[in-house]
This record gives C-alpha cells, sequence and structure tokens, in this order.
C-alpha cells in the first residue's frame, strides 16, 4: 500500500451546482514523491487543485490528507492541516518588497527570523533582491518567492497550479528542477502542469485526466513513452466513458 499524503476519493466537483467539471476523479500523493496532474484543456486539472485547497465544493467523494478528512474545509484551515498552495497567478503581493512577503507569510510562525534565515539561504536570490518589489522580479523569481512563501509554514504538502505558465523555457525548468529538490526535504508536492515533457521527466507519478475524469496514470518515465498519451491529448481516445 502506497504511503499516501493526500488521497482523493471518486470527487465529484465544479463551479456550478449540478454541473460537475470533475467526475469520479481519483489521485493520491505519495509521501515524499512529485505528483503531477496532465491533460488537454478543460480536462479539469486546476479545478481537482481548487477542489482539494477548499476553494470549490465538493458534491460527491472525499479528501483526506495526513490521515484526516479535509472534504470541504475552508482554505483559512488549509495550513493547520500541513497543506500550503501555490497558485497561478496573484501569489505574490507586487506592491510589496519580498522582505515583507515573507514577512507576511511568516507572520504565525513562532521562529520567524529562524525560518526566514534558512528561507534565504534555499533561495539566494530572494536573498539578495529582499529589498525590492516583487513586481520587478522575473517571471521565475516570482515563483520562487510564492513557493518560499507557501514553505514558510512548514507544509507536509504544497500544491501548485501550473508553476511555469507564461515563464521562458529556462526559468519552466529551474521551477521544475526546485519542486522537484522540495522533495528531498521531506515536502509531498502535486502540481498541475502544461509543460508535459518537462513534468515527466521530474515527476515520481502521474496522472492523466480528459474530459473531467480519470485517463490513465502510473510511474511519470512510463507514461512519457506511451503513445496513447498523445492520442488522449489529440482527443482520440478517451479509457472512460465522457
Amino acid at each position: 500500500m502506497r504511503d499516501a499524503v493526500l488521497s482523493v476519493d471518486k470527487v465529484t466537483a465544479g463551479y456550478v451546482p449540478d454541473l460537475p467539471i470533475l467526475r469520479d476523479v481519483s489521485v493520491t500523493a505519495e509521501r515524499e514523491k512529485l505528483t503531477v496532474i496532465i491533460g488537454p484543456n478543460g480536462a479539469g486539472k486546476s479545478t481537482l487543485i481548487k477542489a482539494v485547497i477548499g476553494l470549490l465544493p465538493v458534491s460527491r467523494g472525499g479528501i483526506r490528507a495526513n490521515g484526516q478528512d479535509i472534504t470541504g474545509l475552508s482554505p483559512d484551515r488549509m495550513t493547520s492541516a500541513g497543506i500550503a498552495y501555490v497558485p497561478q497567478s496573484d501569489n505574490v503581493f507586487r506592491t510589496l518588497t519580498i522582505r515583507q512577503n515573507l514577512d507576511l507569510a511568516l507572520q504565525k510562525h513562532a521562529h520567524a527570523s529562524e525560518r526566514l534565515s534558512e528561507l534565504y539561504k534555499r533561495f539566494p536570490v530572494l536573498a539578495d533582491k529582499q529589498r525590492d518589489k516583487a513586481g520587478s522580479l522575473s517571471g521565475g523569481q516570482r515563483q520562487f518567492l510564492a513557493v518560499a512563501m507557501a514553505l514558510a509554514a512548514d507544509p507536509v504538502l504544497i500544491l501548485m497550479d501550473e508553476p511555469s505558465a507564461g515563464l521562458s523555457p529556462k526559468a519552466a525548468e529551474e521551477v521544475l528542477d526546485h519542486a522537484k529538490q522540495l522533495t528531498s526535504f521531506g515536502v509531498t508536492i502535486l502540481l498541475v502542469e502544461q509543460n508535459v515533457k518537462q513534468a515527466l521527466k521530474r515527476a515520481d507519478h502521474c496522472y492523466v485526466l480528459a474530459e473531467g475524469r480519470n485517463q490513465i496514470d502510473g510511474p511519470a518515465t512510463d507514461l512519457l513513452q506511451d503513445p496513447a498519451l498523445g492520442r488522449i491529448y489529440l482527443g482520440g481516445e478517451r479509457r472512460v466513458p465522457a
């Protein structure tokens, strides 16, 4: 049995009651592993992340994290459950400095100054630019700041929604590399990603969604070579009824 930090069990969810985007979706994120969710546009990938973090209501199914039922838990209580969330956009305060952003994220931390030093060591570019406004950072640097803010509360699990979106190829690789590196520090990562090939090279396990349903899943390196992946993206193959 896999050591699951997060278990999504046959979840149905959506933005409007009785019009679900997700239908009976199941996903498991193993401890200290990077799990990626991919799929064509409109597959429900970001919807799944938002349902897990409590931004969307779950009409059927359940979600457990660290053995705790978090189905329907409000986003402001996720930190106490050991969960952090890095949204795709608007994930930093652009008009504040890097230091001010981190101070906000650390305001409830019992050892804020020590944790700040640790974050600066992990993200040297943030230490160098700590007096600069977050809005002046490059796209990749802003993502590093967003991840640092998520790490401020010492989470067990971090959910990331398309962290490489809009970045240059080099910056995208750096962000995905760092997401993978976090697993060596005891953090479990679940991310939605549009950069399929680069994500699969770094992930441990992958789930493919299409039309709001599970299609295939397995070790990421295996799916990288699976021709069914391309057929699902092109819309010519579905593993379950639509």
